[in-house]
């Protein structure tokens, strides 16, 4: 069976089957030489679940590997992992005593160097689509890479769009917390072109895991930005609207998947996940003035000028990239609030649907 049904037999992820692979922890029976396709059989499931057994109990990998193909120190080592788990536990009963401790696990972005020279690859230019993990399009739902339609764009002299860049055999990504290369390799089949990309996986600095993912080329045409992004209809009348007038400060801001405009509720203590309170937000205010001018600052840039952007009623008119993001007004014990749409780059290049800023009155 081929990796990915593999992985969901095993309910695991394709990235960690090939990570015991690459450890010679556990090895497909057959890898195709052009694709990288690997594949499995069936009795390999009770040796993925012996793994998880002895991973559960505190066993390394390279613990588990030897004991899986080597009976030198099995006992030995099943000793060692016995001795350390009664200290562990006489240690956990000492910390219950003191108190116990609470320990907030936070998230470290990958940050590397990717100031690179660009070197051209001429092959690459253009639309690609992303097959998914080692090629199966079944894994689309955990992909890393591609928008709303599985496509990844690789624009001329290596220009960033959305998260991503490149220069030859590296491809770039940047989300603006995270920032990091991968390498990339082309590989001909038939008329067919194809691209595997070695993913950097958030464990990376620590694992050194990478997922592979195979993308077919679509086309070679030397696309823009503004070709490939999403743009609105931003040709709309002048509508005056005198409850949006002023000047508005972001106080929160919601996904649509996680919750919707007619659920907003100025929670105090919001359920877990629900809002995202902003102590310095990139979209930090933005001011409605009579006429359908408007002034936004992002960040510590301030922008202004109709040739900018406009307002009417129910929108706010970014011209800059060609979006309508709607506005509306709520009220909630006395105090009104502004819920305006926030399309990022997840909009215009994913595909996405917009996230939302809540404003409250400056």
């Amino acid at each position: 069976m081929k990796i990915g049904d593999f992985a969901k037999a095993c309910k695991t992820n394709i990235s960690v089957l090939r990570h015991y692979d690459k450890i010679g922890l556990l090895k497909p029976l057959y890898i195709d030489r052009f694709t990288e396709y690997r594949y499995y059989d069936k009795s390999q499931i009770a040796v993925f679940e012996r793994i998880s057994e002895l991973k559960s109990v505190g066993f390394t990998l390279a613990e588990i590997r030897t004991m899986l193909y080597s009976n030198e120190h099995t006992k030995d080592i099943f000793s060692e992992r016995k001795a350390v788990l009664e200290r562990q536990l006489r240690d956990l009963e000492i910390l219950i005593q003191n108190g116990g401790i609470v320990m907030e696990q936070k998230y470290k972005p990958l940050i590397e160097d990717v100031d690179m020279s660009f070197e051209n690859d001429e092959q690459v230019i253009g639309k690609w689509l992303v097959l998914g993990e080692d090629g199966n399009s079944d894994n689309y739902p955990t992909l890393l890479l591609g928008d709303g339609n599985r496509h990844l764009y690789f624009l001329p002299n290596g220009e960033y769009y959305w998260c991503f860049g490149w220069t030859k055999g590296k491809l770039f990504f940047d989300d603006g917390e995270s920032r990091f290369a991968n390498d990339y390799r082309l590989e001909k089949r038939g008329d067919d072109l194809y691209m595997i990309v070695d993913f950097k996986s958030q464990d990376y600095p620590e694992t050194g895991e990478i997922t592979a993912i195979a993308l077919r080329k679509l086309d070679s045409v030397h696309y823009t930005k503004e070709q490939i992004s999403k743009k609105d209809d931003i040709n709309k009348p002048f509508i005056p609207d005198d409850r949006v007038l002023g000047s508005w400060k972001a106080f929160c801001y919601f996904d649509p998947i996680e919750l919707t405009k007619k659920d907003f509720v100025p929670f105090k203590n919001p359920p877990k996940g629900a809002w995202n309170y902003i102590d310095e937000p990139y979209f930090k205010e933005i001011k409605f003035m009579e006429g359908g001018h408007v002034t936004a600052i992002y960040g510590d840039e301030v922008i202004s000028g109709d040739d900018k952007h406009t307002w009417t009623k129910g929108y706010w008119l970014r011209k800059w990239n060609s979006n309508a993001c709607a506005y509306e007004i709520k009220k909630f014990s006395g105090k009104e609030y502004l819920i305006i749409e926030w399309k990022s780059g997840d909009y215009r290049f994913g595909g996405r649907e917009s996230s939302y800023y809540v404003m409250v009155r400056k």
